[in-house]
């Protein structure tokens, strides 16, 4: 294994990496559902297509897609290359833009182009809708053309805007496999806020609890994909700017319908869960 680490090229590493996080951690939330450990927490029913279904297509877009674009990437000298270690300093800097460039990109491609109607299912991404968010792996369960928009340019635009991340490993990794989890946990049908936001009590703890539980919650997606006219990239671990920009948050939608309604406006806080 460590040879492998020390003369692949770093692209192949990360994408390796990757991969073990992602099917690791899908993997884990299959056995949830088997097992029915932590089903206090599920939200959604399991998605009627069985893991082995749509697995095929998963991997089929990581390994002919990604893995070509990442390696692109590196020999373009956009990504996975210069210096070893980037520096603390750096690679915050650089989370933060990953973070924002991965909310613009994936709501533009999202939004405007993979929600018209006229393109829908011309490119695919009713492919991806046919599923209930709600099987962890289907999270990249899409067509060629959704996979390359709302996963490939959301990760890499972003990456080599921010300088590439340089060679540095430990980076590179922690990258991919925070956005698998959180990918995967959008898609599992568990919400783990529930824990908090329900806790009971008036303590510190508790009331911290309560106040962070939004930001674990995975409900944006379930309800963009229950709705499809709202959260094109809110969710976990999002900056969530560009539908609380535009207003498209999940928790807004029926706000902005009812301002219409009665022709008044509504406040900054009015509307909020």
């Amino acid at each position: 294994m460590l040879w492998f680490i020390d003369n692949a090229p770093l692209f192949l590493t990360v994408w390796v990496a990757q991969m073990v996080a992602y099917h690791g951690i899908g993997l884990w939330f299959l056995w949830l559902d088997r097992t029915g450990r932590l089903a206090r927490f599920k939200t959604r029913p399991v998605e009627s297509r069985g893991y082995l279904e749509i697995l095929p297509r998963v991997l089929f877009d990581q390994t002919v897609i990604l893995l070509p674009a990442m390696g692109l990437m590196q020999a373009l000298g956009l990504a996975y290359f210069g210096e070893e270690h980037i520096g603390l300093g750096m690679a915050v800097l650089s989370l933060v833009g990953l973070s924002f460039g991965h909310d613009v990109v994936q709501y533009a491609f999202h939004r405007f182009i993979m929600h018209r109607a006229d393109l829908m299912n011309r490119l695919g991404h009713a492919v991806h809708h046919s599923t209930t968010a709600s099987c962890s792996i289907s999270a990249c369960y899409m067509s060629v053309w959704d996979f390359i928009a709302e996963i490939v340019c959301p990760y890499l635009i972003p990456l080599a805007l921010v300088g590439g991340g340089g060679a540095d490993m430990a980076f590179h990794v922690f990258v991919v496999a925070t956005g698998a989890f959180g990918g995967l946990y959008e898609h599992s049908g568990y919400d783990f806020s529930l824990a908090l936001a329900n806790a009971p009590g008036r303590d510190p703890l508790a009331r911290v609890g309560r106040a962070i539980a939004p930001l674990l919650s995975s409900r944006a997606h379930a309800e963009h994909h229950a709705r499809g006219n709202v959260s094109f990239s809110d969710g976990f671990g999002s900056s969530s700017l560009c539908d609380k920009f535009f207003r498209t948050r999940w928790d807004l939608v029926q706000v902005r319908q009812r301002q219409r309604r009665d022709n008044r406006p509504v406040s900054a806080t009015e509307g909020k869960s």
